[in-house]
């Protein structure tokens, strides 16, 4: 985990080794100003997971509300 510190972002795909050890990466990365990523999918399912730290700020420059729809049909 050391050697994270030698790179602005670090990505994770697969949980292999644990959820406490995802925990501790992100730890590690916060108090070390590194971007954290973890991203996986399970079948027709996915998830990501983003932490740049507390300083990282997002802003909305044209305020549209966000979208949320559901997939029915794929041919």
């Amino acid at each position: 985990m050391e050697d994270h510190r030698n790179y602005h972002v670090v990505c994770y795909t697969e949980n292999l080794s644990g959820i406490q050890n995802f925990i501790d990466v992100n730890q590690f990365c916060r108090k070390n100003k590194v971007g954290f990523v973890l991203s996986e999918t399970l079948g027709l399912f996915g998830y990501a997971f983003v932490d740049y730290g507390d300083e990282h700020i997002i802003t909305d420059h044209d305020g549209e509300a966000t979208k949320s729809f559901i997939i029915a049909n794929i041919t």
